[in-house]
């Protein structure tokens, strides 16, 4: 994960009271960094791990599990006790790196986890929410997703996108996404 998910003075101070009254437990920023807003030390989750166990990354009891979107689009983080809200202010996670190998794209979450882009995690260009301006995002799992972080998106789009007049489009485990460059989803 990129180390700015440590650094004190680029996390928000949001309004804990606030948000705890309208019933919202966490907060996954615009980054995809994580803010607890209840008990006695409300604020910014600074453990990558804990983070991570919570957004179901890694390869534990938990993996794939915690957090879930429902059917009407609401964020729940899931523990055998309880759910509760999140508030998602794009998407959960950020692709941070990718690999290829052979016919193969490997894309990689914030917190390191794996997407293997193909027949079960598409790729989708979508109007992001702060600028309105085209990104790609990749279906993480369940109907969660990431945006690409904007050097990795860069680097995406010129050594691995090609260009066809009005659509752009690569190939992962013989996957061919093609996706309209003048009609983005403005839909996440």
């Amino acid at each position: 994960m990129h180390e700015l998910f440590y650094k004190e003075d680029v996390f928000h101070d949001y309004d804990h009271a606030d948000k705890q009254r309208r019933g919202v437990e966490f907060t996954i920023d615009y980054q995809g960094r994580w803010y607890f807003h209840g008990g006695q030390s409300p604020g910014p989750i600074k453990r990558k791990a804990l983070a991570g166990l919570f957004g179901g990354a890694g390869a534990g009891f938990m993996a794939g599990k915690g957090l879930f979107i429902d059917e009407t689009g609401d964020y729940w983080l899931k523990s055998p006790e309880s759910r509760y809200r999140v508030e998602v202010e794009d998407v959960p996670f950020i692709i941070t790196r990718y690999d290829i190998h052979n016919d193969s794209i490997d894309l990689y979450t914030n917190f390191d986890e794996k997407i293997e882009l193909g027949p079960d995690h598409a790729l989708a260009l979508k109007a992001e929410p702060h600028h309105g301006v085209q990104v790609l995002y990749a279906e993480v799992r369940n109907g969660l997703w990431a945006r690409l972080s904007p050097p990795v998106y860069n680097d995406f789009v010129n050594k691995i996108m090609t260009i066809h007049g009005d659509q752009a489009q690569c190939a992962s485990r013989g996957v061919v996404f093609k996706l309209d460059i003048n009609e983005a989803d403005t839909n996440n």
